[in-house]
C-alpha cells in the first residue's frame, strides 16, 4: 500500500497520507522541521504542513473522516476558509486535586494551520479522493488501541492476582534473606506508555526518554511494564503547557 501526496510545494504548504507510518516512505520532510515535527510527519494518518508558520499537525484517520463527513454538510468553510489542527485531550489544571475515577479536561486543537478557501477546497477534495484509504487506515488504529488496551487491563489483572496469591505467603517471604520488599502501587486510574504517548500527541519512544531522564513519573512493574498513574501525567502536562508559554514567540 502505497502513501499519497499532493501539493508538495514545501515552499508553502501541503499534505500527505501515511499508510504503514514509519515503515513506509512518505515524502522527503522540509529541512525546518524539527525532531518531533519529524516523527508527526512519518506517523500513520494525515499529516498537514504550513512552511511560512512551519507548523505540522497530525490528524489520525477517524478524526478526518468525522471531519469530512462535517464538511461535506456544511458550506461555510468554501468561502471562510477552514482552522484545522492536531485534536488532543488537554487535561484540566485542577483535576490532580479532585478525587474522581474520571480525567477532567477538553479537547483542542493543537499546531493550528488556518486555510484559505481555496487551501480548504484542495484539502477537502483531497481527502475525498482518499475516503477509502482513510476508513481502512482507522480500523488498523482502532485495532491497535483495542489490543494496547487489553495488554494494559491483562498486566493489571495478572499482578492482582499474583498479590492475592502471596498474601498467604507473607510470613514466609518476610523470614527469608535477603528480605526482598514487595512493590506495591497506590489505587487510582493508570495509562500504559502506548496511551500515554496518544494523550501527549508523542511517540512512546520519547515518553520512555522522558522516565529514563526524570521528567514523568512512572512505575514499573517487574516482568509486566510500564504504567503511569493519571495524577502523574496531568501534572506533567501542565508544565509542558507552562514551559511552552514561558518560551519566546
Amino acid at each position: 500500500m502505497q502513501n499519497h501526496s499532493t501539493v508538495l510545494d514545501q515552499t508553502l504548504w501541503g499534505t500527505h497520507l501515511n499508510f504503514e507510518g514509519h515503515v513506509a516512505s512518505p515524502p522527503n520532510p522540509p529541512s525546518w522541521l524539527t525532531q518531533l515535527q519529524q516523527q508527526d510527519w512519518q506517523r500513520r494518518g494525515v499529516v498537514l504542513w504550513d512552511a511560512d508558520l512551519r507548523i505540522v499537525a497530525h490528524l489520525y484517520a477517524s478524526y478526518v473522516l468525522e471531519l469530512l463527513e462535517h464538511l461535506q454538510g456544511n458550506d461555510i468553510w468554501k468561502t471562510e476558509g477552514l482552522v484545522i489542527g492536531s485534536p488532543a485531550f488537554q487535561l484540566s489544571s485542577n483535576s490532580t486535586n479532585t478525587p474522581s475515577t474520571k480525567l477532567g479536561g477538553e479537547l483542542v486543537l493543537k499546531n493550528q494551520i488556518e486555510l484559505g478557501a481555496e487551501q480548504a477546497q484542495t484539502l477537502v477534495e483531497f481527502l475525498s479522493a482518499q475516503e477509502n484509504l482513510l476508513k481502512l487506515i482507522s480500523s488498523y488504529d482502532k485495532e491497535d488501541a483495542k489490543q494496547a488496551l487489553n495488554k494494559a487491563y491483562r498486566l493489571i489483572a495478572d499482578y492482582g492476582r499474583k498479590v492475592r496469591e502471596r498474601k498467604g505467603d507473607r510470613e514466609l517471604i518476610e523470614n527469608r534473606e535477603p528480605k526482598i520488599i514487595p512493590t506495591s502501587i497506590p489505587r487510582g486510574s493508570y495509562f500504559t506508555v502506548y496511551q500515554a504517548a496518544q494523550v501527549c500527541q508523542v511517540t512512546s519512544k520519547q515518553i520512555r526518554a522522558w522516565i529514563r531522564i526524570g521528567r514523568l513519573e512512572a512505575f514499573d512493574l517487574p516482568g509486566l511494564g510500564i504504567i503511569i498513574e493519571a495524577g502523574k501525567l496531568n501534572e506533567f502536562l501542565d508544565r509542558r503547557i507552562s514551559e511552552s508559554n514561558l518560551l519566546p514567540p
